[in-house]
């Protein structure tokens, strides 16, 4: 096995490879040399940052016809990773429309989640149902009755994360609106 590695790419094929040396002197002379049409992708082993550099320098450039093969290679790899990326994209695309279309068979009286920022007021979280009157009006007692708690102390409800019913309460007691379970994060009132 060798004590120093370096990964390559042949250029002509696209073939990775990792060329093995005793060290890095040697690994030093071999890229002033480096063989045509071969890529050097990364060295393998570690290196302090004086040979890391040395090793850049001693490398032979790229001539022309290198880089336009090494250009055509990393187009090609572009095009499959964005090709790739659509096709994935359009996946996600219609698992989203098979969840919405899903959606429509929920029951439309479930509890809703709905955040709390004390800069921008009460948001659904991912739900396409609006929030009730009456769902708003609990959500913000419940965040009044936390703001009550806390108020000795300079601070208020900053964000809250909570459910509630939006129509009709399962029991039928308006108090069991807001769900257990619901969060708050104070932060300073002034």
């Amino acid at each position: 096995m060798a004590d120093f590695e370096v990964k390559v790419r042949n250029l002509e094929t696209g073939e990775m490879l990792v060329a093995g040396m005793p060290d890095c002197e040697t690994c030093i002379e071999w890229l002033k040399e480096r063989p045509q049409n071969l890529e050097i992708v990364s060295v393998l082993s570690d290196t302090s940052p004086a040979d890391s550099r040395r090793l850049k320098e001693a490398m032979r450039p790229y001539d022309a016809e290198e880089l336009k093969l090494k250009a055509a290679y990393d187009m090609k790899n572009v095009q499959a990773a964005m090709e790739q990326y659509g096709k994935e994209m359009e996946l996600i695309e219609g698992l989203q429309k098979d969840a919405n279309a899903d959606a429509g068979d929920l029951d439309p009286d479930r509890p809703i989640s709905v955040r709390y920022e004390v800069d921008s007021g009460l948001t659904v979280v991912e739900d396409t149902r609006a929030l009730t009157d009456a769902a708003k009006k609990a959500c913000l007692a419940w965040i009044e009755e936390r703001n009550a708690w806390i108020k000795d102390k300079d601070q208020m409800v900053g964000e809250a994360h909570l459910e509630v019913w939006p129509n009709d309460v399962p029991d039928g007691d308006e108090s069991k609106r807001v769900l257990e379970g619901g969060q708050f994060f104070p932060r300073l009132a002034n």
